[in-house]
Protein backbone atom coordinates (compact mmCIF):
# COMPACT_ATOMS: atom_id res chain seq x y z
CA UNK A 1 0.00 0.00 0.00
CA UNK A 2 0.99 3.36 -0.85
CA UNK A 3 2.48 4.71 2.61
CA UNK A 4 1.27 8.37 1.52
CA UNK A 5 -1.87 6.99 2.21
CA UNK A 6 -2.67 7.37 6.00
CA UNK A 7 -2.24 4.53 8.88
CA UNK A 8 -5.84 4.28 9.58
CA UNK A 9 -7.14 2.62 6.06
CA UNK A 10 -3.83 1.06 6.14
CA UNK A 11 -5.15 -1.02 9.92
CA UNK A 12 -8.59 -1.56 8.34
CA UNK A 13 -6.56 -3.57 5.31
CA UNK A 14 -4.11 -5.10 7.04
CA UNK A 15 -7.24 -6.69 9.58
CA UNK A 16 -8.49 -8.49 6.41
CA UNK A 17 -5.80 -9.90 4.80
CA UNK A 18 -4.54 -11.60 8.12
CA UNK A 19 -1.44 -10.19 8.93
CA UNK A 20 0.61 -10.65 12.41
CA UNK A 21 3.41 -9.05 14.61
CA UNK A 22 4.39 -5.62 13.83
CA UNK A 23 2.37 -3.55 10.89
CA UNK A 24 5.03 -1.96 8.11
CA UNK A 25 4.47 0.24 9.02
CA UNK A 26 -12.59 29.28 11.58
CA UNK A 27 -16.41 28.64 12.19
CA UNK A 28 -18.78 28.33 9.70
CA UNK A 29 -21.12 31.25 8.92
CA UNK A 30 -23.33 28.92 7.16
CA UNK A 31 -24.90 25.34 7.93
CA UNK A 32 -22.95 22.37 5.98
CA UNK A 33 -26.15 21.35 4.08
CA UNK A 34 -29.40 22.30 3.40
CA UNK A 35 -32.33 19.67 4.79
CA UNK A 36 -32.86 17.18 2.08
CA UNK A 37 -36.69 18.16 0.52
CA UNK A 38 -38.96 15.34 1.06
CA UNK A 39 -39.12 12.63 -1.79
CA UNK A 40 -35.44 13.15 -2.73
CA UNK A 41 -33.76 10.56 -4.34
CA UNK A 42 -32.00 8.71 -1.31
CA UNK A 43 -28.52 8.68 -3.99
CA UNK A 44 -28.38 12.48 -4.72
CA UNK A 45 -29.29 13.30 -0.78
CA UNK A 46 -25.73 10.94 0.04
CA UNK A 47 -24.36 12.47 -2.99
CA UNK A 48 -25.04 15.87 -1.46
CA UNK A 49 -23.91 15.22 2.11
CA UNK A 50 -20.32 13.85 1.68
CA UNK A 51 -19.76 16.48 -0.90
CA UNK A 52 -20.35 19.35 1.86
CA UNK A 53 -18.04 18.09 4.41
CA UNK A 54 -15.47 20.42 3.60
CA UNK A 55 -17.62 23.32 4.38
CA UNK A 56 -16.96 23.68 7.99
CA UNK A 57 -14.75 22.24 10.09
CA UNK A 58 -15.24 19.16 12.36
CA UNK A 59 -14.19 16.24 14.04
CA UNK A 60 -13.69 13.26 12.33
CA UNK A 61 -13.28 9.60 14.75
CA UNK A 62 -12.10 6.81 11.97
CA UNK A 63 -13.06 3.00 13.72
CA UNK A 64 -10.66 0.21 11.82
CA UNK A 65 -12.63 -2.40 13.65
CA UNK A 66 -9.90 -3.61 15.45
CA UNK A 67 -10.45 -3.05 19.17
CA UNK A 68 -7.60 -0.46 19.84
CA UNK A 69 -6.90 0.79 16.70
CA UNK A 70 -8.54 4.23 15.34
CA UNK A 71 -7.83 7.70 13.86
CA UNK A 72 -9.12 11.03 15.50
CA UNK A 73 -8.68 13.99 13.12
CA UNK A 74 -9.97 17.83 13.55
CA UNK A 75 -9.76 19.47 10.48
CA UNK A 76 -10.62 23.73 9.28
CA UNK A 77 -10.77 23.12 5.12
CA UNK A 78 -10.81 26.91 4.52
CA UNK A 79 -7.98 27.55 6.45
CA UNK A 80 -6.41 23.48 5.68
CA UNK A 81 -5.17 23.76 9.13
CA UNK A 82 -5.50 20.03 11.29
CA UNK A 83 -3.99 17.29 13.28
CA UNK A 84 -4.91 13.67 13.51
CA UNK A 85 -3.58 11.16 15.64
CA UNK A 86 -3.60 7.64 14.34
CA UNK A 87 -3.47 4.48 17.32
CA UNK A 88 -2.35 0.90 16.35
CA UNK A 89 -1.89 -1.98 18.74
CA UNK A 90 1.18 -3.19 18.77
CA UNK A 91 2.55 -6.15 20.93
CA UNK A 92 4.83 -4.26 23.14
CA UNK A 93 1.98 -1.74 23.52
CA UNK A 94 0.74 1.29 21.22
CA UNK A 95 2.35 2.75 17.99
CA UNK A 96 0.80 6.30 17.82
CA UNK A 97 1.34 8.31 14.52
CA UNK A 98 0.63 11.94 14.77
CA UNK A 99 -0.09 13.93 11.45
CA UNK A 100 -0.01 17.86 11.12
CA UNK A 101 -0.99 20.32 8.40
CA UNK A 102 -0.92 24.09 8.31
CA UNK A 103 -1.41 25.52 4.78
CA UNK A 104 1.19 23.27 2.27
CA UNK A 105 3.26 22.31 5.30
CA UNK A 106 2.79 19.04 7.03
CA UNK A 107 4.95 17.06 9.60
CA UNK A 108 4.63 13.50 11.44
CA UNK A 109 5.26 12.43 14.67
CA UNK A 110 5.94 8.68 15.89
CA UNK A 111 5.71 7.42 19.15
CA UNK A 112 6.55 3.68 20.05
CA UNK A 113 6.52 1.85 23.03
CA UNK A 114 10.44 1.01 22.91
CA UNK A 115 13.32 2.91 21.23
CA UNK A 116 13.85 0.29 18.69
CA UNK A 117 13.27 2.53 16.01
CA UNK A 118 15.35 5.85 16.98
CA UNK A 119 13.01 8.04 14.74
CA UNK A 120 9.89 7.07 16.25
CA UNK A 121 10.78 8.99 19.67
CA UNK A 122 7.68 11.06 20.20
CA UNK A 123 9.44 13.90 19.82
CA UNK A 124 10.86 14.72 16.32
CA UNK A 125 8.57 16.38 14.29
CA UNK A 126 9.26 15.26 10.18
CA UNK A 127 8.67 17.92 7.12
CA UNK A 128 7.22 15.46 4.69
CA UNK A 129 5.75 16.22 0.99
CA UNK A 130 2.12 16.88 0.54
CA UNK A 131 0.67 15.85 -2.52
CA UNK A 132 -0.71 18.56 -4.51
CA UNK A 133 -1.45 20.72 -1.52
CA UNK A 134 -4.00 18.33 -0.62
CA UNK A 135 -3.11 17.94 2.98
CA UNK A 136 -5.05 15.21 5.68
CA UNK A 137 -5.70 12.10 2.92
CA UNK A 138 -8.64 10.97 5.54
CA UNK A 139 -10.43 14.48 5.12
CA UNK A 140 -10.52 12.46 1.29
CA UNK A 141 -13.02 9.85 2.89
CA UNK A 142 -16.85 10.64 2.02
CA UNK A 143 -15.31 11.00 -1.44
CA UNK A 144 -15.69 7.15 -1.62
CA UNK A 145 -19.50 8.34 -1.55
CA UNK A 146 -19.62 9.81 -4.84
CA UNK A 147 -21.28 7.47 -6.84
CA UNK A 148 -23.66 4.82 -4.44
CA UNK A 149 -25.88 2.13 -5.74
CA UNK A 150 -28.97 0.79 -5.01
CA UNK A 151 -29.43 3.00 -2.17
CA UNK A 152 -32.35 2.47 0.22
CA UNK A 153 -34.10 4.49 3.21
CA UNK A 154 -33.94 1.90 5.91
CA UNK A 155 -34.73 4.44 8.90
CA UNK A 156 -35.15 8.44 10.22
CA UNK A 157 -32.08 9.73 7.53
CA UNK A 158 -30.44 6.61 7.78
CA UNK A 159 -29.49 4.84 4.18
CA UNK A 160 -27.77 1.62 3.27
CA UNK A 161 -26.33 0.69 -0.42
CA UNK A 162 -23.13 -0.53 -2.27
CA UNK A 163 -20.25 1.26 -3.56
CA UNK A 164 -17.79 0.72 -6.20
CA UNK A 165 -14.13 0.68 -4.96
CA UNK A 166 -12.35 -0.03 -7.86
CA UNK A 167 -11.53 3.46 -8.94
CA UNK A 168 -10.52 4.32 -5.28
CA UNK A 169 -7.52 3.77 -4.93
CA UNK A 170 -5.85 7.22 -4.95
CA UNK A 171 -8.29 7.54 -1.65
CA UNK A 172 -7.70 4.34 -0.11
CA UNK A 173 -4.66 3.53 -1.36
CA UNK A 174 -3.77 0.63 -3.81
CA UNK A 175 -4.36 -2.20 -0.93
CA UNK A 176 -7.63 -2.05 -1.53
CA UNK A 177 -7.54 -3.52 -4.97
CA UNK A 178 -5.76 -6.76 -3.62
CA UNK A 179 -8.04 -6.89 -0.26
CA UNK A 180 -11.45 -6.62 -2.05
CA UNK A 181 -10.78 -8.45 -5.17
CA UNK A 182 -14.14 -8.84 -7.12
CA UNK A 183 -15.86 -7.57 -4.46
CA UNK A 184 -14.78 -4.04 -4.70
CA UNK A 185 -17.27 -3.70 -7.55
CA UNK A 186 -20.29 -3.62 -4.78
CA UNK A 187 -19.25 -2.92 -1.26
CA UNK A 188 -22.38 -2.43 1.21
CA UNK A 189 -22.13 0.87 2.93
CA UNK A 190 -24.73 2.03 5.75
CA UNK A 191 -24.68 6.13 6.24
CA UNK A 192 -26.70 8.44 8.64
CA UNK A 193 -27.58 11.69 8.38
CA UNK A 194 -28.21 14.88 10.89
CA UNK A 195 -31.19 16.96 11.56
CA UNK A 196 -29.80 19.41 8.92
CA UNK A 197 -28.55 17.16 6.16
CA UNK A 198 -25.03 16.60 6.85
CA UNK A 199 -22.80 13.22 7.21
CA UNK A 200 -22.48 12.21 10.46
CA UNK A 201 -21.96 8.83 10.11
CA UNK A 202 -20.59 6.76 7.21
CA UNK A 203 -19.72 2.66 7.64
CA UNK A 204 -18.16 0.77 4.97
CA UNK A 205 -18.15 -3.19 5.16
CA UNK A 206 -14.83 -4.58 4.13
CA UNK A 207 -14.75 -8.26 5.53
CA UNK A 208 -13.62 -10.13 3.13
CA UNK A 209 -13.62 -13.64 4.93
CA UNK A 210 -17.13 -15.24 6.54
CA UNK A 211 -17.24 -14.34 9.84
CA UNK A 212 -14.80 -11.91 9.67
CA UNK A 213 -15.50 -8.39 10.93
CA UNK A 214 -13.70 -5.93 9.30
CA UNK A 215 -15.11 -2.24 8.39
CA UNK A 216 -13.79 1.12 7.69
CA UNK A 217 -16.26 3.72 10.52
CA UNK A 218 -16.64 7.39 9.89
CA UNK A 219 -17.96 9.27 12.67
CA UNK A 220 -18.25 13.42 11.76
CA UNK A 221 -19.00 15.52 14.75
CA UNK A 222 -18.61 18.85 16.59
CA UNK A 223 -18.93 20.93 12.89
CA UNK A 224 -18.03 24.87 13.20
CA UNK A 225 -15.28 23.78 15.99
CA UNK A 226 -12.19 26.11 16.33
CA UNK A 227 -9.21 24.29 14.98
CA UNK A 228 -5.63 26.05 16.45
CA UNK A 229 -3.07 23.87 15.14
CA UNK A 230 -0.28 25.55 14.71
CA UNK A 231 3.47 24.55 13.47
CA UNK A 232 5.90 22.62 15.60
CA UNK A 233 8.98 24.48 17.27
CA UNK A 234 11.72 24.45 15.20
CA UNK A 235 14.05 22.79 17.41
CA UNK A 236 11.83 19.63 16.87
CA UNK A 237 11.60 19.76 13.46
CA UNK A 238 14.04 17.64 11.02
CA UNK A 239 13.46 17.89 7.08
CA UNK A 240 14.49 14.35 4.62
CA UNK A 241 11.93 12.33 6.89
CA UNK A 242 13.47 8.29 6.40
CA UNK A 243 11.42 5.65 5.02
CA UNK A 244 9.87 4.72 7.97
CA UNK A 245 7.97 7.34 8.57
CA UNK A 246 4.54 7.40 7.29
CA UNK A 247 4.04 10.20 4.14
CA UNK A 248 7.79 9.58 3.50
Amino acid sequence: MNRRKLVAVGAVLAATAVVGGWAAFGRSESPSADRPAAGADPAAVLVDAAAAIDRESYRLTVGSGAEGDGTVLVWDPRARRGLETTSLKVPAGEVKVERLVTGTDAYVRVSAPDRRVPEWDGRTWWHVPVDGGRGLDNTRLASTLRAPSGVRQTGDREYAGTLDLRDSADVLGEGVGAVLGDRAGAVPFTATLDERGRLVRYRIELAAEPGRAASLDLTYADFGLPVSVQQPAAELVRDDPPANIPGA
